[in-house]
Formats: C-alpha cells, sequence, structure tokens
C-alpha cells in the first residue's frame, strides 16, 4: 500500500498512485512549478549533481575501496604524514632503526651503513626486508643516521635521527614518533633471522613481548671481536622478562640474550611511548639506568624503565636462527651459515 504525499490517498500499488497524481494533481503540480523561483530551480538542479556524484563515488569506493585507500595513505606517508583514520583497523608495520655509525666495521662502512653490507648475495637489511614482507608486514618504517642517504629502498618511509653521533638507539627510535602508534615490530638493523623467529614473536598475543634466543652462548664460541659483556642478557621468571641490560646479569643466571626484536601491541605501543616521555621529562639529562642519559640510552634501557613501572614484558623463547653483524668477524660467520640460503 502506497500514500499520495500530496492529499494522502491510499493505492495498492504506485502504477495506481502515479495515474492518480496525473488526474488530480498535474494542475497543482504544474503551479507548483511555476511560481518556483531560478535560485529554487538550481538548488534543485545543484542536488540531483551531488546525488549523482555521491553514487558514482560509492560505486568507486565499493568496487576499488582498499586499492584507492592504500594508494592515499601511501602517498601521505611519503610526505612524512601518517593518518590514523577513524574506524580504519590498522595494519601491522615495522620500524627498523639503522642510524648508529658501526665502528667495529671499518673501513667496510667507510661509504655506507653497515646494515648495507652484503651477506651472501643480499644486504642486511634487504634481508629484513624479505622477512618482514614473507610475514605479510608491508608498511615498514625505517630511521636513518650515518650515512642515511644510502638507504633508499621504494615503499619504504623514512625519518632521519641528525644527531646520531651524540645519541643512542632509544632517541633514534623516538626520531620515528609519528609511527609509534597500533600494533609494530622493532628491530635492530644488524641483525638477520629466520621467518620463523619473526612468525614466533608476531603469534605472541601480549602487550610487549622481546625475543630472546636461550642458546646465546654457542655464538659466541671463537667470537673474539665482540665480548660477551656486550650481549644484551635477560633475566626471565616463567615468561616475563624481569631484568635486561649488557654487563649487568651473571652470566650464569642469564636465561638468553635479547636479539635486537620485539613487538608492541597497540596498547604496548601507547604505554612505551607515554612511559618515554615520562622518562625525559623525569631524568633529563640524569643517568638512565645503565645509560648516562635518556638520549644515549638503549632500547634495552626503556625496556627495564617499564619492566620497574610494573608493565609485563613476555619473552619469546628461541634456540638459534639469528646472527648479529657488529664486526667483520660477524659478517664472515654470517656468509657461513647455511641457514641464509
Amino acid at each position: 500500500m502506497v500514500n499520495c504525499d500530496i492529499c494522502g490517498a491510499t493505492f495498492k500499488n504506485t502504477q495506481g498512485l502515479a495515474g492518480h497524481k496525473r488526474l488530480r494533481h498535474a494542475e497543482q503540480q504544474q503551479q507548483m512549478f511555476s511560481i518556483a523561483s531560478p535560485q529554487l530551480y538550481r538548488r534543485i538542479n545543484q542536488r540531483l549533481v551531488d546525488k549523482v556524484a555521491e553514487r558514482l563515488a560509492d560505486l568507486v569506493m565499493e568496487s576499488h575501496e582498499q586499492q584507492l585507500l592504500e594508494g592515499f595513505l601511501d602517498q601521505m606517508a611519503c610526505q612524512g604524514l601518517n593518518l590514523n583514520l577513524s574506524g580504519r583497523e590498522e595494519t601491522r608495520k615495522a620500524i627498523i632503526v639503522a642510524a648508529g655509525q658501526p665502528a667495529h666495521l671499518l673501513p667496510l662502512t667507510d661509504d655506507k651503513p653497515g646494515c648495507l653490507l652484503n651477506i651472501g648475495d643480499k644486504p642486511i637489511l634487504e634481508r629484513e626486508l624479505d622477512a618482514l614482507r614473507g610475514c605479510g608486514i608491508s608498511e615498514i618504517v625505517v630511521v636513518r643516521g650515518y650515512r642515511g642517504d644510502k638507504i633508499g629502498y621504494p615503499g619504504i618511509q623514512y625519518y632521519d635521527n641528525l644527531d646520531y653521533e651524540s645519541s643512542g638507539i632509544l632517541k633514534s627510535l623516538f626520531s620515528a614518533d609519528m609511527a609509534i602508534h597500533g600494533e609494530f615490530v622493532f628491530s635492530y638493523s644488524d641483525i638477520i633471522y629466520k621467518r620463523n623467529v619473526l612468525q614466533r614473536l608476531l603469534s605472541a598475543n601480549t602487550d610487549i613481548a622481546l625475543v630472546v634466543d636461550r642458546d646465546w652462548m654457542k655464538r659466541y664460541d671463537g667470537r673474539g671481536m665482540h665480548p660477551v659483556e656486550e650481549a644484551e642478557l635477560t633475566l626471565v621468571e616463567g615468561d616475563r622478562i624481569t631484568a635486561i641490560g649488557k654487563n649487568i646479569i651473571d652470566i650464569k643466571e642469564a636465561h638468553g640474550e635479547f636479539i635486537g626484536l620485539a613487538k608492541f601491541s597497540p596498547r604496548g605501543a601507547e604505554i612505551l611511548k607515554s612511559s618515554y616521555e615520562q622518562a625525559v621529562i623525569k631524568y633529563g639529562k640524569r643517568r638512565f639506568h645503565n645509560a648516562p642519559s635518556v638520549e644515549k640510552a638503549c632500547f634495552g634501557d626503556m625496556i627495564q624503565e617499564l619492566i620497574n613501572k610494573g608493565h609485563v614484558v613476555h619473552s619469546v623463547d628461541i634456540q638459534g636462527g639469528w646472527d648479529e653483524i657488529d664486526t667483520i668477524e660477524d659478517l664472515e660467520r654470517a656468509g657461513l651459515h647455511s641457514w641464509l640460503n
């Protein structure tokens, strides 16, 4: 049943209503339109144009929404602008810190950063990118510093730590503070790892998780240029990390070595960011855990701060399957490992 919007009469179908309007209300409708002003006509015409344009836009978005959205966000990201759109589910991202000057890799790094040195037939950084993309992470951020102009892979969002010579990894990470939101993976740039190492980390259903190698001592056999004292060791109770740092944990008590790979949930990212901002205010230029200041701090110093504040940091345990390239000796040893093929 349908009703006439002019007189209220009821009809069984739209055909009957149309006939009624032609017979009873045609003259009335003509009068209505005859007194309409040119301004009203323009408004009606604009309304119709807007409706058609809106419908066309809906049709395009229905068939190409994701492609258009990703293209727009990529363009904004290339300009250094991250857009957290309301209602949009954030994709996983990775932030790789590649700002430091690797002193133990000279003279190979005279003209390029250490992450561009080859392991086999690929640079270290490219191997990391392959692992990340192979696990479905396509949004990748790289923080550059020393010889940063040499890093120019397409499809990557770049930030720069201009104070890389006088600051630590933590400062480099927060040079990309605009990217620290949503779920993200944090990675050093001088490590390579099997894809299943990253998969184990991604499967951890926790706010903050660090990859810890239980077989870490094996990697120091015959490793003369990188002493054990440089290992970022951890203490763990259950699966919770209670302490982390270099040269502060007894080797015999250590649970394992943090490999430089971590994951933060959206909530974990908020905890990390707010705690860092509080630490900058609280500590200033004073000592910050195992570092002379927040500005010169390592990533592990910030993790220890989170632990001390009562936040749970989980250990994702592995047994090998990765390499750190901190020295020329490491570079040669990594190239001999068959798991790279």
